[in-house]
């Protein structure tokens, strides 16, 4: 059973059971591709919990946006992009690392600096946690079941997705090594590993 404080809890409290279970698998996956890259026991910690925390200002976006199965209008995309915000500002008063605040802060953003969102942090290269943290999200959300109004991608689909974007989107070397790391094997057996941690 993974411990928090009470501060932890409360911000949690009340986020889509989807969204957790979403940011649970998140967490898993990014602890296991930065012990891969060599992170230090600080950045996994900061990882781990920066992972958990991403989508918390989700609990903000309404319920009928978080599961439409249509695509989104231009208007409740624009709403959907704000969570990042909304994080931040449940986040920017807890005792965390500020490394823990910015890949809240940033976890859309692109590895290059140059777009993703919020719009108004473009130009700002998310953190290397950050990064490590975006494609771990990624590779969920493209293989999740989950994702409302698509069907879920095949790994390797995924990872073609994420290769065609390395160096814009997501960072090269983390893509590389994900590439040869990464199985539906290891995939599964991370997520399993996740569950029985919270259950």
């Amino acid at each position: 059973m993974i411990e928090f404080d009470d501060a932890v809890l409360a911000v949690l409290k009340g986020l889509d059971s989807d969204v957790l279970a979403h940011s649970i698998r998140v967490q898993a996956l990014a602890v296991a591709l930065g012990k891969k890259i060599g992170l230090v026991s600080a950045e996994l910690a900061q990882l781990r919990m920066g992972a958990l925390l991403h989508d918390l200002g989700k609990k903000k976006i309404y319920s009928s946006i978080l599961k439409k199965k249509k695509p989104l209008s231009a208007r409740e995309k624009e709403t959907f992009q704000l969570h990042p915000i909304f994080g931040w500002n449940e986040v920017v008063s807890l005792e965390l690392d500020d490394a823990v605040k910015r890949m809240v802060l940033e976890h859309h953003l692109w590895a290059d600096g140059k777009g993703g969102y919020p719009s108004c942090f473009e130009n700002t290269q998310p953190s290397e946690l950050t990064q490590i943290l975006t494609v771990a999200n990624v590779v969920d959300i493209l293989t999740s079941a989950e994702r409302s109004g698509r069907c879920a991608l095949s790994l390797k689909t995924c990872l073609q997705y994420l290769e065609r974007n390395a160096g814009t989107k997501f960072n090269s070397e983390i893509i590389e090594l994900l590439k040869k790391w990464l199985s539906q094997k290891r995939l599964n057996s991370i997520y399993r590993g996740a569950v029985r941690k919270v259950v």
